[in-house]
């Protein structure tokens, strides 16, 4: 009781009646470590006060919410509602940064001089407009259009509320659906929570000059305030979630000056051929979230076009009969189907998991792959190379600085922003102290994405309790619980990888030849492209390189001239230019606003205005509520749902599906997935040609459908003209080797001809396909004579607008003088040729025409009608008081 007393300075007679309450056991004091204290804090920010009281009630007696309420902070933070104010962010600076110390972190490992990472993201709030009394202002509209409002004061009756909602319903002014923040974290293994500095409602309809204008703001107040740069160190990125937006602001903001002689940076990184040494004022740089970068790789795998590597399509289809072949993976529990989804494009989890799959199948036994699998496994081996290099340095603890910086060159030339980011980050922080640990886990906006989506009991306490859950979480580590959709790894034990986890050397002065260790990531990915052959993952098609060039476009004609607005869009090459756009003066912004703060203080208002002629008064707060009652004012949630969704179920990924009756699969009788066949193709408009194709998918069902897949078919059901099941094929036909212009033979092994000049090879195959001439004729006569004798087949032919030249058509040459059998059909003049024109007969003159020359042909004959000119070709006479009657083909 005494310690209570002192701490809590009770007088002489309010520690008397304590006595007495305990005496009759009214009072039961209690002395409370600090690890329960913080473990009440989580529960009350976590479930709120009935939780806390039913714990303090229960065998566990933790503290109660009157021993709670002294040692939680209430840190409450100041939007700009109107426009951006400098002096609002500074006066947040100093409320999270300043002297008041989190307990346990002044006194114990104080994060002191180092990096800082500046995070904007959103959150989902309600739509609706609130009163604030402090300033007499309504509070709600966007930061984007609340310009269009004359003012946002109530002042002393309703004109001013009215006109808001007027401008709200003619689309002029938004209503607010999410709030910016801007937050800063520290790049330390201790205290690393996001701290919002900057909060303002928007409508996601603003400019990348409004998002520039409030990072630009964000950054100067924090290296003019006290409690920012000069106490705790600079700001060494901007980092995003990818915004569109946000992605052209910050290349204006961090890309308009070059890393030059006498920058200290420019020591570290004088020696890195090819970086990119375009930096921010006061070198700062700009982070896209690597996370955010793993999930639209994932996203572009699981959808139809998928990636090409080596002429290999790689999409969700094909990578549906790899994943069934990895050992040691139990997919009825994690489908297939569930890491497949396109549509779950937000889960952290799943795509690192699909992307550690795919470097996972290099281990695979290559010794039973055909040939067409043997190509695609030589292009998921190189996208396994990729993605290693890109997960495990941001996955395996045991990973040191050095070895992290190596693995992330090998993708440099991809994802260049997020690995300039991790090499400016050591790089800086050797600037700032060599003997500082340099943790890439934090990199990204994964600090403010935790903090955003964190499970608050309201938003009107959001950010205080998020602070007070943060300064637990970094007392007391293993309390916290990061959101599923957020882990990096998922296993039982660990829920994300936390710098005090990390295992490996770290120290910024164990990687100060930063050049030897970007040469040896270097050399590295020229190692796998060698292995793999050469694949340029920056012009898969070749050509030239994208690029941005300062020349004027000569392909372009009439040029205007430049207006003078543009040119702040430009980035000037020079050396040591800066944008104009970027230019800032911090002075006269603060001066500004201190101006418009003091005419604000010395202007009376009262909460009351009039709301009628007779001078009833009402209170400001229920005449806003009145204006604005909209039917989906309440029908958003306070959680983050839109950017931080739920993972989408689906039914499992069920391939093998049972044969009635137990009937038995064998190749006499089931065509099987993966096996070869042959079909036409019409490539180039006036023949057909036979083409080999391997089977990847099979569906029973029309292309595009959500029948499920099949893994046999049978052959006799097969067979049938209205035969329902739909096959997909590998991402390119099987193509034979070319020589001079000539078929040398339909083979695809590496034989050599007798042909004194040989066959200059482009690439190698320990495997191929070799088909002789007379399986080649039977497959061609029993194609043909299917295909052309059934006319509902016609409709159904594969049309390509152009292919590689010297593929098709097939040919077998057996000597110069003789041109050999050549697979392909003349279709000009036959009614395959008009079907795959979309010709048909006109009903009026028999005469076929296209799809898209149908109206014009008709028209011409009516017309003809109408004026009385003959048309010896008529069959069948147009009517001329119903020419619609006669429109029919």
């Amino acid at each position: 009781m005494f310690p209570n007393a002192l701490e809590q300075k009770w007088g002489t007679k309010a520690f008397l009646e304590r006595i007495q309450a305990a005496a009759h056991g009214k009072y039961t004091p209690r002395n409370y470590s600090e690890y329960e204290i913080d473990l009440s804090i989580m529960l009350y920010e976590l479930g709120g006060g009935g939780a806390v009281h039913a714990m303090h009630q229960s065998i566990f007696a933790l503290p109660s919410l009157n021993t709670l309420q002294p040692h939680r902070r209430q840190q409450k933070t100041k939007p700009c509602i109107d426009r951006v104010y400098l002096l609002t962010i500074s006066e947040n600076i100093t409320t999270m940064f300043g002297s008041h110390e989190p307990r346990g972190v002044g006194s114990n490992g104080s994060p002191g001089i180092c990096g800082h990472n500046l995070s904007f993201d959103e959150i989902a709030i309600e739509r609706r407009i609130e009163y604030m009394p402090t300033t007499d202002q309504m509070a709600g509209f966007c930061l984007q259009h609340v310009d269009a409002l004359e003012r946002i004061t109530v002042g002393k009756d309703t004109q001013a509320v009215e006109a808001a909602v007027e401008a709200v319903k003619s689309g002029r002014v938004h209503i607010a659906h999410e709030t910016t923040v801007g937050a800063i974290s520290h790049l330390s293994g201790r205290d690393y929570g996001a701290k919002p500095v900057f909060m303002a409602p928007t409508c996601k309809k603003g400019s990348w000059r409004d998002m520039l204008e409030s990072m630009q703001a964000v950054l100067e107040a924090w290296r003019h305030s006290p409690d920012g740069e000069a106490k705790h160190g600079p700001i060494l990125s901007v980092c995003s979630d990818g915004d569109p937006g946000r992605r052209d602001a910050l290349f204006m903001l961090c890309m308009h000056s070059e890393i030059l002689p006498g920058n200290p940076l420019y020591p570290f990184i004088c020696n890195l051929p090819g970086f990119n040494r375009r930096v921010g004022h006061n070198n700062v740089g700009m982070d896209m979230d690597y996370r955010h970068e793993i999930k639209r790789l994932r996203a572009l795998l699981c959808s139809s076009a998928g990636m090409l590597a080596k002429d290999v399509w790689v999409n969700r289809d094909l990578l549906t009969s790899w994943l069934e072949r990895l050992p040691n993976h139990d997919w009825s529990e994690t489908t297939i189907h569930t890491l497949l989804d396109p549509k779950d494009t937000m889960n952290v989890g799943q795509a690192i998991k699909l992307l550690l799959c795919i470097a996972e199948m290099r281990e695979l036994d290559v010794d039973d792959f055909d040939p067409s699998e043997a190509a695609e496994f030589e292009a998921l081996c190189l996208l396994g190379e990729v993605f290693d290099a890109l997960l495990q340095p941001f996955i395996n603890p045991d990973f040191s600085l050095s070895q992290q910086i190596k693995s992330l060159v090998n993708f440099y030339g991809d994802l260049q922003a997020t690995v300039k980011a991790a090499i400016l980050m050591v790089a800086k922080t050797l600037d700032i102290n060599p003997r500082l640990a340099v943790y890439l886990c934090l990199l990204g906006d994964d600090p403010a994405a935790t903090f955003l989506i964190a499970p608050l009991p309201n938003s009107g306490f959001r950010f205080c309790s998020a602070m007070n859950l943060d300064r637990v979480y970094d007392l007391h580590p293993e309390l916290e619980r990061k959101p599923v959709r957020l882990k990096l790894v998922r296993t039982r034990d660990l829920d994300h990888l936390r710098p005090t986890q990390w295992r490996g050397d770290l120290v910024a002065e164990n990687c100060r030849d930063i050049d030897i260790h970007y040469t040896a990531g270097v050399e590295e990915a020229e190692g796998i492209l060698r292995k793999y052959s050469v694949t340029d993952l920056l012009r898969p098609f070749g050509g030239k390189y994208p690029g941005i060039s300062t020349e004027i476009d000569r392909s372009m004609v009439n040029i205007p001239t430049t207006r003078a607005t543009d040119v702040d869009l430009e980035i000037v090459g020079r050396a040591g230019s800066i944008n104009p756009i970027c230019e800032f003066d911090f002075d006269s912004r603060m001066a500004a606003d201190k101006s418009r703060r003091d005419i604000a203080s010395h202007d009376p208002h009262s909460v009351f205005a009039t709301i009628s002629s007779g001078g009833q008064l009402c209170h400001k707060k229920a005449i806003v509520r009145t204006f604005f009652d909209t039917p989906d004012a309440h029908s958003t949630h306070d959680r983050l749902q839109r950017v931080r969704g739920f993972t989408l179920g689906g039914k499992s990924w069920e391939r093998e599906e049972p044969l009635a009756g137990g009937e038995t699969i064998s190749p006499s009788t089931h065509f099987q997935l993966g096996n070869l066949f042959t079909t036409f193709i019409c490539y180039n408009g006036t023949h057909l040609g036979l083409a080999v194709a391997k089977s990847t998918l099979i569906k029973r069902g029309p292309p595009g459908s959500k029948s499920p897949s099949i893994s046999a078919v049978p052959l006799a059901e097969l067979s049938l003209s209205s035969s329902p099941y739909t096959f997909s094929v590998s991402s390119r036909l099987i193509d034979p080797i070319t020589q001079k212009g000539r078929r040398e033979a339909l083979i695809f092994d590496l034989e050599k001809t007798n042909d004194s000049t040989g066959i200059n090879f482009t690439s190698e195959r320990e495997k191929t396909w070799i088909f002789d001439n007379t399986a080649l004729l039977n497959s061609w006569y029993t194609v043909k004579n299917r295909v052309i004798g059934d006319p509902t087949l016609h409709d159904k032919i594969p049309v390509f607008s152009g292919t590689n030249d010297g593929i098709f058509p097939y040919q077998v040459g057996l000597s110069e003088s003789f041109q050999g059998t050549v697979y392909a059909y003349s279709i000009v003049g036959t009614p395959i040729a008009d079907v795959i024109a979309n010709r048909q007969t006109c009903r009026i003159c028999g005469k076929r025409v296209k799809d898209t020359d149908r109206q014009t042909h008709m028209g011409q004959h009516i017309r003809r009608a109408l004026r009385g000119v003959p048309e010896d070709s008529v069959k069948i006479p147009v009517q001329c008081s119903d020419p619609l009657a006669s429109l029919s083909f």
